[in-house]
C-alpha cells in the first residue's frame, strides 16, 4: 500500500467535501505553497507535521481523523512487525553518553 498517496487523496477528497472548489484555492487561502499540498495530495512527499497540523486546522479536523480508518490500521498492523526498536542507552558498553558543556 502506498500509505502517503492514500492519506493524499484522503485530504484531497476532505478539501473539495468542505466547499473548496480546487486545492489550489484552499492552498492560496490557508498559506500552504500550491507545490507543497500538491506533492503532499500526491503522495510524493511527506508532510512536515506543522504542514499536516495547519491543513487539518484549516479543515477545522484533528490529525487522528485522518488516522481512523481500517486501510490504514491493517498497514500500520503488517508493517510495524518490520521495525526495530532502538536500545534506550544511546552509549557504548550500555551507557548514557553525558554532553559536554
Amino acid at each position: 500500500m502506498d500509505i502517503l498517496g492514500y492519506v493524499g487523496e484522503k485530504l484531497r477528497q476532505r478539501i473539495l467535501k468542505s466547499g473548496y472548489e480546487t486545492v489550489e484555492l484552499f492552498a492560496h487561502e490557508n498559506g500552504i505553497p500550491k507545490s507543497t499540498l500538491s506533492e503532499l495530495l500526491s503522495g510524493k512527499n511527506d508532510p512536515r507535521l506543522t504542514t499536516l497540523f495547519k491543513i487539518c486546522a484549516a479543515l477545522d479536523i484533528v490529525p487522528a481523523d485522518l488516522l481512523r480508518d481500517q486501510e490504514i490500521d491493517l498497514w500500520v498492523r503488517e508493517t510495524a512487525p518490520r521495525y526495530q526498536v532502538r536500545s534506550k542507552s544511546g552509549g557504548k558498553n550500555g551507557k548514557k553518553s553525558k554532553k559536554s558543556r
